[in-house]
């Protein structure tokens, strides 16, 4: 199996390899791409010419892809979606863990996973840079790479991902790519979730203002109801649908399994969940924004914890992927006397109830006074 760069992202450390058979992003240290690195020296060079906005040199991370895999997965949409699942998994990752911990761990921003600009040509003679804004090439004698000069250069290993979502995420994103009849789910998916990595960009740079939070929160409720999209019928509103994947949530804790809040509106009122309650707050001041209604900045500030309601944007986007995917698997259980299938099922199982603990306490953090330590809720016993 031989392998091709195909992007270098300059704004994440990895710590290991994250990909499957056919594409994977690792760091300049994987022994791909030193054997790369050994075979062309102008990618050597390339790579050796990055900093950080104060001269520190690094070596970016580099997507690459199996030559043989077939010609579909070599589209700017494939590498594009296949990025987008990572910072995605990331993102969600991050902000639970920031929420449930109440300080930041991880990354939070899809900057962190960004696709850089210029990237040596397929002969490794030059760099080209394709973008809406330009098509150039230059020397590898010229470049000078540097990271966003907004944003840290950002950790990322295994433990800063949600690692039963990526893994699904990957099976699907294969399958997109491998079929000649690609399935309305497997499009509406990666529509999604190409809407919401730049829904978890950063609103703006230093001249943020309430404006840019507006059309954040317009691009994370799209990621939401593209995922609802019913296809070529119209049935029901883009909200209720949405209302319907979030509440078939298999819940592990008691509190968020609860229909405390009231949802819907006047005609249709409904006892719903807390995080239906939260897609309402998001839809809501979505509408606000589209429709021109007056917004005060405090508006967008969740009145218990103090918290921008933007910050659980993300967690909430991985509730409703836990329906439409779905993550949670039942699945047979290997028997016993199968000690190391058994010992495996366990162990998944395990990883599985543990990620989707920590998005859960995150949003239960909406109506918890912010310094308050989480307390432990009640665990659903479902029935076998």
């Amino acid at each position: 199996m031989t392998w091709s760069p195909m992007a270098v992202l300059a704004n994440v450390e990895l710590r290991a390899g994250i990909g499957n058979d056919v594409a994977a992003l690792v760091p300049a240290a994987d022994p791909r791409v030193v054997a790369l690195k050994r075979q062309h020296r102008n990618f050597r060079r390339f790579l050796q010419r990055f900093s950080d906005n104060f001269g520190e040199r690094f070596e970016p991370a580099v997507l690459l892809l199996d030559d043989g895999a077939p010609a579909a997965f070599r589209s700017v949409g494939a590498v594009a979606s296949f990025r987008d699942l990572i910072a995605i998994s990331a993102v969600i990752h991050g902000r639970a863990r920031a929420l449930h911990r109440g300080t930041r761990h991880g990354i939070v921003f899809g900057e962190s996973l960004a696709l850089y600009p210029w990237m040596i040509d397929r002969h490794y003679e030059g760099l080209v840079s394709i973008t809406p804004a330009q098509r150039s090439a230059a020397d590898v004698d010229a470049f000078r790479g540097q990271s966003s000069p907004q944003l840290n250069r950002a950790d990322l290993d295994d433990a800063d991902l949600d690692e039963p979502l990526l893994e699904m995420l990957m099976a699907r994103w294969s399958r997109h790519y491998r079929s000649a009849n690609r399935e309305w789910s497997d499009l509406a998916l990666f529509r999604s979730l190409n809407m919401a990595y730049q829904a978890s960009l950063m609103p703006a740079g230093v001249d943020t203002i309430v404006h840019d939070l507006g059309r954040t929160l317009a691009l994370w409720v799209a990621a939401f109801e593209i995922l609802t999209h019913p296809g070529r019928s119209r049935s029901g509103s883009a909200r209720d649908r949405v209302f319907a994947l979030i509440e078939r949530t298999p819940w592990l804790l008691e509190n968020s399994a609860a229909r405390d809040y009231q949802t819907g509106d006047r005609k249709n009122p409904a006892q719903r969940t807390l995080s239906s309650w939260l897609y309402q707050l998001l839809n809501n001041h979505r509408n606000d924004f589209l429709h021109g209604e007056p917004i005060e900045p405090d508006g967008l500030i969740l009145p218990e914890p103090r918290r921008p309601i933007l910050d659980y944007a993300a967690p909430l986007y991985r509730i409703a992927l836990t329906g439409f995917l779905p993550l949670q698997r039942p699945g047979p259980v290997p028997p016993l006397d199968d000690a190391e299938a058994f010992g495996a099922a366990v162990a998944r199982h395990r990883v599985e109830e543990a990620h989707q603990r920590i998005v859960e306490e995150a949003l239960l953090t909406a109506v918890r006074p912010a310094r308050a330590r989480p307390t432990r809720s009640r665990r659903i016993r479902h029935a076998s």
